[in-house]
């Protein structure tokens, strides 16, 4: 046994450095080849020295194997010849490996100038290159000085490869647009020759080759225009045998009315698809061109579909949407492009749900159009005054009242024909109700909006239109309890209907303070004080003018205001100014005669003039709360102490009504001077 073992030794002895002369001789030709080609770049090349390290490899192999099987004691000096063989042998096969590994790449290098190398074949053989020298298995490559050259001669091998690659698709896939002054012309030319195209596209697709510059040609110059304006399309597959042409041509600028409709435009996407459906090379049962496409600007190009022509096109009337087949051509079309293979995975099915949303479209758009037509008729500066029967104005609360006429504008009567129109089509539609009566609310929260702040200066100056505004709320508020079996399962309708009423009372109602202050304004002129002599003309103009207001008032509301909302107003009105009046009368420490006349005249001309202000004159006794305090207010002024006694008739005549005996004394303590007469009056007042 250790006979044997020493003439394995001695084998290994021989062998070894055999082996590592032959590994040093290959390394040297490497090096030439390397320095050669990628250092001085001069031409060499060996074919035959792959075939020869193959043989090496094996020698190699096999004498690693008999080293390893050696079995050599530790104390005997073979065994450190031993270990210095296998370390000296490891370092040749380092450097074998690495020779060889750079000799192969050198001769994929090579084979990329073979004729009859395809676009596929060249490829396939940078990506070899790439993956063995992106496989570092020895730190000492990226040292070698060398290595960088054979990076940088792949990143100019295939940038070669990725410029032939666009050079020769534009060659068969010509896409070219001119534009001139007032036009644009679009031209895509597609070369027949299959074969070329399919090694072009399937090596791009290969190399990860983005198409987004395609996409956006297609986009912005075919099927943008193609959606939004009226173009001269050519589609021609026969005329050329060795091309498919698609020409189109269109304005730069086209008016909103010339846009052309759903139908066309889905017409022209479809031929359009089908002649650049030549170009679809199928790569394989789960990639094409067309896919590669899709994934870039499908979702763009629904989107600029829906947005810019489908959605104008959805009928904005109920006639228009049962004549329309637009749901049914929208599936269709989403169909085809499914069928094309114009396909991402993620928005394919884009389409078909916009055709199942077009109903809810149509809806909002026939909503919308309802609520633009009411906002229009709310828009009319209508000064037309419509008389209202009481039937149709019957105020709800007050239905055992007597019911009047009164005025509203034409303005709220269309608008009121109009709901009942919108109510009606609701009903008639039960898809579409709800979304309907959802609109009239939002018509109706809009008019107490949009009204007051397009007439503001009429309602708040003009004492008829704020009239004539709150009757119209009113009337609103009227058709809504009128439909209140229709509506009530709506909860909104019963804070509209309170909102209505708040919004005409409060426009009304600052009508009656502004007509207020100018009343209060005007009385600034009766000033009555202990140092007047007599009545001059300023008191009597003063008088006169809120007079003049209250008729002016009653022309303006007494046929506009229903009966009852009159009556309620300007006896408010005339009360506060009675009451007004004679708290000043009654504030005088002294009041002479030539005082008490012109007081007794002033009155004559309330008591003479305010009674017509209502139809019958005899109903101011029971409406303004004042009157007959002032008709007693006279008698004091005109009466003696003995009267004035006897109205008092100790706390139980007529005067007792309206005045305290505190207010009596004083009027009589400044009508009348201190004598006995005057004390006993006082004194019978108790």
């Amino acid at each position: 046994m250790e006979k044997m073992e020493q003439i394995q030794l001695e084998n290994v002895t021989f062998n070894v450095p055999e082996v590592l002369s032959c590994i040093s001789k290959y390394q040297e030709h490497v090096r030439d080849i390397v320095n050669s080609n990628y250092v001085d770049f001069l031409s060499i090349s060996n074919r035959d020295m792959l075939d020869d390290l193959k043989s090496l490899e094996t020698d190699i192999k096999e004498l690693i194997a008999s080293t390893s099987q050696l079995t050599v004691d530790k104390s005997n000096v073979a065994w450190n010849d031993l270990r210095n063989y296998q370390r000296d042998l490891e370092e040749g096969i380092r450097g074998y490996k690495i020779a060889r590994k750079l000799l192969s790449i050198h001769d994929l290098f090579e084979s990329l100038n073979l004729s009859g190398n395809g676009y596929e074949k060249t490829a396939h053989i940078l990506a070899k290159i790439k993956t063995m020298l992106d496989e570092l298995d020895d730190p000492v490559l990226e040292e070698l000085h060398f290595f960088q050259g054979l990076n940088l001669r792949h990143e100019t091998e295939y940038d070669k490869l990725l410029n032939d690659l666009d050079v020769t698709f534009n060659k068969l896939v010509q896409l070219q647009q001119r534009s001139f002054q007032n036009t644009k012309s679009v031209t895509i030319s597609i070369h027949k020759d299959e074969n070329l195209l399919y090694q072009v596209v399937v090596t791009q697709l290969k190399t990860q080759h983005n198409f987004e510059s395609v996409c956006q040609f297609l986009l912005e110059n075919v099927f943008a225009p193609v959606i939004v304006k009226p173009v001269s399309l050519i589609c021609d597959e026969k005329s050329n045998e060795q091309s498919v042409l698609i020409q189109l041509s269109y304005q730069l600028s086209v008016g909103e009315d010339l846009r052309p409709g759903y139908k066309t435009v889905l017409s022209n996407v479809m031929q359009i698809f089908y002649n650049l459906s030549n170009m679809n090379i199928v790569v394989s049962d789960d990639e094409c061109l067309f896919k590669v496409l899709a994934r870039q600007m499908k979702k763009r190009l629904c989107t600029l579909l829906m947005e810019q022509c489908l959605d104008r096109d959805i009928p904005d009337t109920i006639e228009g949407m049962k004549e329309s087949s637009m749901v049914k051509d929208v599936c269709e079309f989403n169909a085809f492009l499914k069928t094309t293979n114009f396909v991402d995975g993620e928005n394919d099915d884009l389409l078909e749900e916009y055709a199942n949303s077009i109903e809810t479209i149509h809806q909002k758009k026939l909503c919308d159009n309802v609520l633009d037509t009411a906002v229009q008729i709310m828009k009319h500066e209508s000064h037309e005054m419509v008389l209202i029967e009481d039937h149709e104005y019957q105020f709800v609360g007050s239905t055992s009242a007597r019911l009047s006429s009164c005025m509203v504008t034409r303005t709220v009567v269309d608008l009121k024909k109009f709901l009942d129109k919108v109510l009606a089509e609701a009903f008639a539609n039960g898809l579409a109700a709800d979304r309907f009566i959802q609109t009239i609310a939002t018509i109706l929260e809009r008019y107490m909006v949009d009204v007051p702040m397009a007439n503001e200066k009429l309602l708040f100056k003009i004492p008829q239109q704020s009239a004539l505004f709150r009757n119209d709320c009113t009337y609103l508020n009227y058709w809504l309890q009128k439909n209140d079996d229709k509506l009530k399962d709506h909860s909104s309708f019963a804070t509209i209907s309170e909102a209505l009423k708040a919004c005409g009372e409060d426009i009304f109602q600052h009508q009656l303070n502004t007509q207020r202050t100018q009343m209060m304004q005007a009385l600034n002129g009766f000033k009555l004080s202990i140092h007047l002599v007599e009545l001059g003309t300023e008191q009597q103009r003063a008088v006169r003018q809120c007079v003049r207001q209250f008729e002016l008032l009653k022309n303006v509301w007494q046929t506009v205001l229903p009966e009852s909302v009159y009556k309620q107003s300007l006896s408010g009105l005339v009360d506060q100014f009675l009451r007004e009046i004679m708290k000043r009368i009654q504030n005088l420490e002294d009041i002479t005669t030539a005082i008490g006349n012109g007081l007794v005249l002033l009155i004559d001309i309330i008591t003479e003039t305010l009674p017509n202000l209502f139809k019958e004159p005899s109903e101011i006794h029971q409406l303004v709360k004042q009157w007959t305090k002032l008709l007693q207010l006279r008698q004091i002024l005109c009466g003696s102490l003995v009267e004035i006694t006897e109205l008092w008739a100790e706390g139980k005549g007529p005067l007792t009504m309206c005045f305290s005996a505190e207010e009596i004394k004083h009027m009589v303590r400044a009508l009348f001077q201190n004598t006995k007469q005057r004390q006993a009056c006082i004194a019978s007042i108790v």
